[in-house]
């Protein structure tokens, strides 16, 4: 833990931001001590998943405190001219925000075309291990506790060919172990790679393909066996659907009975929701949901998705990003397991329709206790401004301000951040400087990722480190709800895998605005376990164990 360095950090607690001109975000990627360069690959041959990558995991690998970083590879495909080795890359952070490149001593190399990444502790020996999905066999690395990593995907049954994208570690089953839901997109290899040459005026241009030229293929769900191996379980579970085209996956409780449900982002079909039933048996209920389609009763081309507290009703929302001209979609829990697109009243779905979404997060980025949403944008074809009227391939990304939990502002100055124009794929959150506000990582396809440290005068804030006796090791799946006074609560669980190809950092973060304490936070753990903790100050992180409530705490803030 870094509790003798954070206990000398400030105590503050400031009032809300008041409004959407007071967000700034720096990129700080290269002063951080992150080098790394994302490679698609390419060759001219326009085979699709080149420019379907790649994602990024925030996680603390080390157990020192600090967010750590895994940037995920792309690779090279028949063709590709480029010379040199192309793996991901794995950043220890120091603990200031500075990161330093460990890859060659951790021994994480992936041998497919790498595309997304999740991290759990699979095993509950008390480090997080690394899964990484790829066009190709994925990848998982089981944390050796020293540094270094052991590739296990094969012995471990996790090694599937088909195309991965969005991974989610959860416990399914409550047994104390997480499962591991691996989102599939389509059927796709290099044999099978049709001429999508689309003619703009006169001149035939040859294109990426879009996924209607491809069938789907089922996605894979496997359950922990607890002793270091996993089972396909996916047909006798109910989520082995061939007609799903996955690409974002967020696993949540979105009915309150205490069962992890699994929410996936289907590319131009209806998404899936799977109702957990209990014993690893689920029912794909989206379109009685409401969730399956946008109100207007279209498919929409789903990339990514978060669920978050957004209207503090205490039950999980969703939002899904689209493609172009199509609106991000916000559906809003009506606390009866039924959903409702509340996009464009809400003022999601107007700025969204200039720019084609991938990585998304509900986010507090003012700790002013409203869930703020950011968006990642990047077009799918390399030649978009010639194809497509008013498109570009790289884009802006977006910040929409949560102004009261009922509607989102667009935030069109945030800083030169967000002034970037890349084409963006993964988006994940993390406190990299442990100052108390939560910084953006965005991957960008064939570049630089872009580290975004948030410099937000904002409120206070209350981050929780859970550890789980009887639960997994790392609580993923518990859900928390905050007293924030005068009958208000916001809830929230935590989640390994969510946004796209994507994971944030493994702790709980609720900004708390002016407030100086909150009276009690409620902690459900997998396996229905619960306990109340409080009262707590505000500009805090505290460790919370399964049973024995908080055990240590430490001032965190602003140097």
């Amino acid at each position: 833990m870094r509790g003798k360095v954070a206990a000398t950090l400030l105590f503050i607690v400031t009032t809300r931001s008041g409004g959407p001109g007071a967000f700034r975000f720096t990129e700080v990627t290269k002063e951080s001590g992150i080098e790394f360069v994302h490679v698609t690959g390419a060759s001219g041959r326009k085979y699709m998943v080149e420019t379907m990558g790649s994602g990024a995991a925030f996680f603390d690998y080390d157990a020192d405190g600090d967010p750590d970083l895994y940037l995920v590879q792309g690779g090279a495909l028949p063709g590709y001219s480029g010379t040199g080795p192309l793996e991901g890359a794995l950043y220890r952070n120091d603990g200031s925000g500075r990161f330093l490149d460990v890859t060659a001593s951790a021994g994480i190399e992936l041998q497919s075309y790498g595309m997304g990444a999740a991290a759990a502790d699979y095993d509950n020996d008390g480090d997080v291990d690394l899964f990484v999905s790829a066009f190709g066999a994925d990848g998982l690395f089981r944390n050796n506790g020293d540094g270094s990593f052991t590739e296990v995907a094969e012995r471990a049954g996790v090694s599937s060919p088909l195309w991965g994208a969005s991974a989610a570690w959860t416990d399914l089953d409550g047994d104390g172990n997480v499962d591991l839901y691996v989102t599939h997109y389509v059927d796709f290899d290099f044999e099978n790679n049709p001429d999508c040459s689309q003619r703009k005026g006169g001149d035939l241009l040859r294109s990426y393909c879009l996924p209607d030229a491809f069938s789907g293929v089922p996605d894979i769900l496997y359950r922990n066996g607890g002793d270091g191996t996993f089972a396909d379980v996916s047909r006798e579970a109910g989520v082995a659907l061939p007609e799903g085209k996955g690409l974002g996956v967020v696993a949540f409780d979105y009915d309150g009975d205490g069962r992890t449900d699994v929410y996936v982002a289907n590319d131009t079909t209806p998404n899936f929701l799977f109702r957990n039933e209990g014993a690893m048996r689920f029912s794909e209920i989206a379109i009685e949901a409401g969730a399956a389609y946008d109100g207007d009763g279209n498919a929409l081309a789903g990339m990514g998705v978060d669920a978050g507290d957004y209207d503090r009703d205490s039950d999980l929302d969703l939002f899904v990003t689209n493609f172009q001209s199509e609106p991000n979609t916000l559906y809003r829990n009506g606390g009866r397991g039924v959903f409702t697109d509340a996009s464009f009243p809400a003022g999601v779905g107007r700025p969204s329709l200039s720019r084609l979404g991938f990585g998304a997060s509900f986010v507090d980025l003012d700790n002013d206790s409203f869930l703020d949403l950011a968006v990642a944008n990047g077009h799918v074809l390399d030649n978009a401004a010639l194809l497509v009227e008013d498109a570009s391939y790289a884009q802006m990304n977006q910040l929409l301000w949560n102004r009261d939990g009922v509607r989102f502002d667009e935030v069109t100055d945030a800083g030169p951040g967000f002034a970037l124009v890349k084409v963006s794929r993964g988006l994940a959150v993390a406190d990299v400087e442990g100052d108390g506000d939560l910084d953006l990582l965005f991957t960008n396809s064939g570049d630089r990722p872009d580290l975004l440290r948030n410099e937000t005068e904002g409120g206070g804030m209350l981050r929780l480190l859970l550890v789980g006796r009887r639960a997994n090791r790392d609580g993923v799946g518990a859900r928390l709800s905050v007293d924030l006074g005068e009958g208000k609560t916001m809830a929230t669980e935590l989640r390994a895998g969510s946004s796209y190809l994507s994971q944030s950092e493994l702790v709980v973060h609720f900004g708390l605005g002016a407030r100086e304490s909150v009276p009690r936070v409620h902690v459900l753990w997998p396996g229905s376990s619960e306990e109340e903790i409080g009262p707590l100050p505000s500009n805090v992180t505290a460790v919370v164990v399964e049973g024995e409530g908080v055990i240590a705490s430490w001032k965190t803030g602003k140097r």
